[in-house]
């Protein structure tokens, strides 16, 4: 019998441009993960995907819901849970889509459905293909929060019973061992996740540097129109007064 592995972490609105760049494989630049092969990007399977990104999907659903009904969002709150599920060993890639839609509505009567902004599969990377599920953490009650609803026994409870719901539809998969993601060891896993985050972080420091480099030409660009500006007023004042003088 297969062993699922499944991982999930809460991240802040900082991260999730990037995320969402990683996700959909937004740059081709990935040199902090040399496990993603980019001629096979084109495998990938996106289920879910933000309308106008996944920082702007989460932003416009935290403005409607959570503060349009009154409550407070503080600038260190967690605005999605990032849940990966792996492909375990052993099942049918013929399969893998009936798959990840189980658990992608997992997810949603967990969670709630309309709180999930993104959903890929990556088959683009070393190993097995594993399934990324990002959810805004938005509670029945309209307030954002990672405490509520990503709990200890959440994530027990994610691993005691997705398994069985799996089984119910034939898929021959048991609770994966502690210690153990995808195959690999907890220590392999966090250099792994560790890996992501440095690429986020990077893709998140490119834009930050382009979006400041596009500052400084408008800036530029603005200064030159003022000079113009101010040198067409001198030129057209110039010509009324000699137009003056001739009078």
């Amino acid at each position: 019998m297969a062993k699922l592995a499944f991982h999930c972490q809460n991240y802040k609105a900082g991260a999730l441009t990037g995320i969402d760049g990683h996700n959909r494989r937004l740059h081709s630049n990935h040199i902090s993960n040399p496990d993603i092969r980019t001629e096979d990007a084109h495998l990938n399977r996106i289920y879910i995907a933000p309308k106008k990104g996944l920082h702007a999907d989460c932003k416009e659903k935290i403005t409607n819901l959570v503060i349009g009904s009154g409550h407070r969002v503080r600038k260190d709150s967690n605005w999605i849970c990032e849940c990966i599920v792996h492909y375990p060993e052993g099942l049918p890639l013929e399969r893998l889509d009936e798959f990840n839609e189980l658990i992608i509505d997992y997810f949603g009567s967990r969670l709630g459905k309309n709180n999930i902004v993104e959903a890929v599969a990556h088959l683009d990377e070393g190993g097995r293909p594993h399934l990324h599920v990002d959810i805004v953490l938005i509670t029945e009650d309209k307030k954002l929060s990672s405490k509520e609803l990503i709990t200890r026994d959440f994530i027990m409870s994610v691993h005691d019973k997705l398994p069985e719901l799996l089984c119910e539809y034939g898929f021959d998969v048991e609770r994966g061992e502690a210690g153990q993601e995808g195959g690999l060891s907890a220590k392999a896993y966090k250099k792994k996740m560790e890996q992501e985050a440095k690429e986020i972080q990077k893709q998140v420091d490119e834009m930050k540097k382009e979006y400041n480099n596009l500052v400084d030409s408008y800036n530029n660009l603005i200064d030159e129109r003022n000079e113009l500006k101010n040198r067409n007023m001198q030129k057209a004042q110039e010509l009324v007064n000699s137009k003056h003088r001739e009078r």
